[in-house]
């Protein structure tokens, strides 16, 4: 669940740039070739990157020039939040900074505001019902984990995150838990986290 919604000023976006910046989003949040197929169809469909067009815009210096002023807003479950701000915020940095630069645009600074919004367990709507961000993940993985695997042989020092099927390098930064004598890895603390909640399930 990645919500990615862009406002602003009418007529300073254009389709294809909308395009190309929405394009470069996704890319940037989802573009690994480390993702399975598995997951990377429903987390796809699960990256929505939406744009407002405000009708009027003022600062405290009156109405808005050349270059546009940015407002985004990323929303993600609470849970994630934490681990996910820097990376999002840097993915839909580079994506507007790519377009600013196609256009010859130099920022003065203050024009371009991102801001992550974490939404609680329970005031997450998967499919229109309350969820958690276990059930986010759960759902966004269900087709990988369903999936029969044969054993595969993975480089000294790498593992699979056995819940969306991401290689994890093992290391001092590594989210890892062991279990059972081995060294569990992740790609981030939500996978973590759910495995850690499905284990205490079942």
């Amino acid at each position: 669940m990645n919500l990615i919604e862009i406002t602003y000023p009418q007529g300073a976006l254009e389709p294809a740039a909308r395009t190309a910046i929405a394009e470069r989003i996704a890319t940037g949040l989802l573009g690994t070739d480390e993702i399975p197929p598995e997951t990377l169809r429903r987390a796809r469909r699960m990256t929505h990157v939406l744009f407002h067009e405000a009708a009027s815009w003022s600062t405290g210096d009156g109405p808005v020039d050349d270059p546009p002023p940015f407002l985004v807003t990323i929303t993600v479950p609470e849970a994630w939040r934490a681990d996910v701000s820097r990376p999002c915020m840097g993915i839909v940095r580079a994506a507007l900074r790519r377009h600013d630069e196609a256009r010859g645009h130099v920022r003065a600074g203050g024009d371009v505001w991102i801001t992550v919004v974490g939404i609680a367990d329970g005031d997450i709507g998967l499919n229109g019902s309350p969820a958690t961000a276990r059930d986010v993940v759960n759902y966004m993985t269900e087709e990988y984990r369903a999936a029969e695997r044969p054993d595969e042989d993975l480089p000294d020092g790498v593992v699979r995150d056995p819940i969306c099927g991401m290689r994890v390098r093992l290391g001092p930064s590594a989210i890892t838990l062991e279990r059972d004598g081995k060294t569990v890895g992740f790609c981030a603390v939500g996978c973590r986290d759910t495995y850690a909640a499905n284990e205490t399930v079942a």
